[in-house]
């Protein structure tokens, strides 16, 4: 089964998750991911993010956690789930402790 990459988001200018107001065919790495994994059986994921800011990093809090992903209106379906994902962030600047408490390593 194949590993498939997602690179270069930027937090700021991406959607990491679609508010319950958005429209159904809004672009977010959610879906991305959950697109890739429902397409290809035990397929892995590995994602590149660039947070160049305090507030990139605080956009990705959620996402790259280790609990399964929720949204307001999920089902059990089409929760994230974290197996199979690999999520690398770039940092500019100092990492703040919500996103340094959820890594696994920091180089």
């Amino acid at each position: 089964n194949g590993v498939h990459g997602i690179s270069d988001i930027d937090p700021t200018g991406y959607k990491m998750i679609k508010s319950l107001y958005d429209p159904s065919d809004t672009p977010n790495l959610r879906d991305d991911i959950l697109q890739i994994i429902y397409s290809e059986e035990g397929a892995s994921v590995a994602v590149e993010l660039a947070c160049r800011s305090k507030d990139a990093q605080l956009q990705i809090r959620e996402i790259i956690e280790d609990m399964p992903s929720m949204t307001a209106f999920s089902t059990e379906r089409s929760a994230l789930h974290k197996d199979g994902l690999l999520f690398g962030v770039f940092v500019d600047g100092e990492i703040t402790p919500e996103i340094e408490s959820r890594a696994s390593l920091v180089i």
